[in-house]
């Protein structure tokens, strides 16, 4: 048996799945029938149905090992109207482990040519919570996928879709029996490109329809959300309990300190500086921590891991802490049902003086007080004793991200030349994208960065003595810029065109914005750029556009304040994250008009001697 134990050597076995035989595995239908034990176990009966084909295929089966076993693999061959049983199955196994992924399987089925083939296979699951979606999309080209759920009289099944309104078809009933409830699903799946993650339930960027499901037994006479909150929270408490080694650390680190925002604080910054964060795991592991004692004593661990140690930090020094189940901006589903499919990320929570606090230690420039930047508009499911909460995590406003360029330039007719220094202020979290990478690289690779990226901000001009200072809740960058080939004149005018002011959204270089582009926050843009005129000139009526529509305006303004001086000024509010339908329009009409704009030449009549 062959062990995968590198991600390079995993992402080639996948895709060399996909491209050399998941292009042939035209599905004819593929039929799920999964069965609801009363032990809190469930089976899910799998039937596939291969359209003839020349060549043989390889059809991979992906389990979990931890909880998940795969029996009874049996292939049939189409003969006339029937399907009759192969006597042998190929199959090939792979073991997956990695760093960040362990306890996957891959079981692959060789499925022969020239005739129509039927599969069929079961995968049992100890582990009722681990039944979390049906998925109405597909990597293959199918006809049809159905679903049949079988749930016993003492459970019930809680559902909710997403993206419903991308399939073409969608049909459900549901049918009492006297042992239980049959739920029959039928669509046609949703193509989707293949992405080797996804097989491991990771589901990134993606707009697909899905059904979140939650199975709970109906003796319990709370709501689905506390049924997922107490599952959850029996399992995490189980991995709660602070050794005296640890206690003593947290008291060295928090000697003499009363304050209980500056203990958060000092905690908080602790295990993001000394414990190394690794990936996502498979089977519970995906799901449940760490005990907390063994999180301190590696070092390290994933977002649930450190949330949950960090929680159990701060309760040790008497603050109110919880965890929470979340879902970051680029997962398939919001956080907003109860199901273990609605969440990609766990974070830690803190309660001071009635404010709720966020603290995300997988994310090391957070700051705790403030949102989640991956988790505004989002919703998270609080784990508590008193039966969780949904909590709504409100996104920065435009206004606590402001973005300050501040230019003062010299224009050079004779030598068509503009120079002069910049200033630039990011606040709140306007910034993150710059202090991401100059924490990753170090502030010399940033400098090289930097001038590369303002020389394009700056419409392709050059940059010189760039340097940058990382304060606590601000970035600050400066520089000198050199500008050619943007004014002259002709003895009785000069030219100036104004193109190189910094754009709109410096994070994207696209003139027009696609739907779902991910613009990270809301922000306000001001530029404030001073020009000083190499001769005198008449002064004139200031020139102002503006535009705005929901959650975004830009105002611009280009004036004379003396004869010897114009300012060319814009405001640009962005109240959005994303951009999306109801923004798309708006946004774009304004990239194309500040575009048109500011490649319009600003006539400056010489002053008359």
């Amino acid at each position: 048996m062959k062990r995968i134990t590198h991600p390079l050597i995993l992402l080639f076995f996948v895709l060399f799945n996909f491209v050399g035989f998941a292009q042939g595995l035209d599905i004819k239908s593929q039929m799920e029938r999964i069965i609801i034990q009363e032990d809190s176990s469930f089976v899910n009966e799998i039937t596939i149905i291969f359209e003839k084909s020349d060549a043989s295929r390889v059809y991979p089966i992906f389990y979990d090992t931890e909880l998940e076993r795969v029996f009874d693999i049996k292939l049939f061959a189409k003969k006339r109207k029937r399907y009759k049983e192969l006597p042998f199955v190929t199959t090939y196994n792979e073991d997956v482990e990695l760093e960040d992924i362990t306890s996957k399987k891959i079981n692959s089925v060789k499925i022969p040519a020239a005739k129509e083939i039927q599969l069929t296979y079961s995968i049992s699951c100890k582990e009722l919570m681990y039944f979390t979606s049906l998925h109405f999309f597909s990597y293959y080209q199918i006809d049809t996928l159905s679903y049949q759920v079988n749930v016993p009289k003492s459970f019930k099944l809680i559902h909710n879709t997403i993206y419903k309104d991308s399939l073409d078809f969608y049909a459900i009933d549901s049918t009492k029996t006297d042992i239980g409830a049959v739920w029959n699903i039928k669509v046609v799946p949703k193509k989707v490109k293949p992405d080797p993650l996804q097989y491991f339930k990771i589901y990134k960027n993606m707009k697909v329809p899905l059904m979140r499901t939650l199975v709970m037994p109906n003796s319990y006479e709370k709501g689905p959300k506390e049924y997922m909150n107490d599952w959850y929270l029996m399992n995490v408490n189980r991995k709660k309990g602070l050794d005296d080694s640890v206690k003593q650390k947290i008291d060295e680190l928090t000697a003499n300190v009363t304050d209980p925002m500056e203990i958060v604080h000092i905690l908080y910054n602790y295990v993001r500086n000394n414990f190394k964060y690794v990936a996502i795991e498979i089977g519970m592991g995906a799901f449940i921590p760490s005990h907390v004692n063994e999180v301190y004593l590696n070092k390290q661990g994933d977002c649930k891991d450190l949330s949950n140690f960090l929680s159990e930090a701060l309760q040790y020094k008497g603050i109110k802490s919880d965890i929470a189940l979340a879902a970051t901006f680029n997962h398939i589903s919001d956080c907003d049902f109860p199901s273990l499919s609605s969440a990609n990320h766990v974070i830690g929570i803190a309660y001071i003086n009635g404010k709720t606090i966020l603290l995300d230690p997988t994310d090391p420039i957070h700051y705790e007080g403030t949102p989640v930047q991956s988790l505004q508009d989002r919703t998270i499911l609080i784990v508590n004793s008193e039966g969780g909460l949904f909590y709504e995590i409100k996104p920065f406003s435009a206004e606590q991200n402001e973005i300050l360029y501040q230019l003062n330039l010299t224009l050079d007719a004779n030598k068509m030349l503009i120079d002069g220094a910049f200033a630039i202020d990011y606040k709140g979290i306007s910034n993150n994208y710059l202090r991401r990478y100059l924490k990753n690289e170090g502030e010399k690779e940033f400098k090289n960065f930097g001038k590369t990226f303002y020389e394009e901000i700056f419409g392709n001009q050059s940059i010189t003595n760039l340097k940058v200072t990382n304060e606590s809740k601000k970035l600050h960058i400066d520089g000198n810029v050199t500008i050619n080939g943007k004014t002259f004149n002709d003895g009785l005018n000069k030219y100036l065109f104004i193109d190189f002011l910094p754009r709109l959204i410096e994070t994207e270089t696209r003139e027009t914005l696609i739907e779902d582009t991910y613009l990270r926050s809301p922000f306000y843009k001001k530029i404030r750029a001073s020009i000083k005129i190499d001769e005198p000139i008449e002064m004139f009526e200031p020139i102002q556009h503006t535009y705005s529509g929901e959650g975004i305006s830009l105002n611009i303004t280009i004036k004379a304040v003396s004869n010897l001086e114009i300012v060319c000024n814009y405001d640009f509010i962005f109240d959005h994250i994303f951009i999306n339908k109801e923004n798309i329009d708006k946004t774009n009409e304004i990239l194309k008009s500040f575009k048109k704009i500011i490649n319009e030449p600003i006539v400056l009549k010489k002053q008359k001697s």
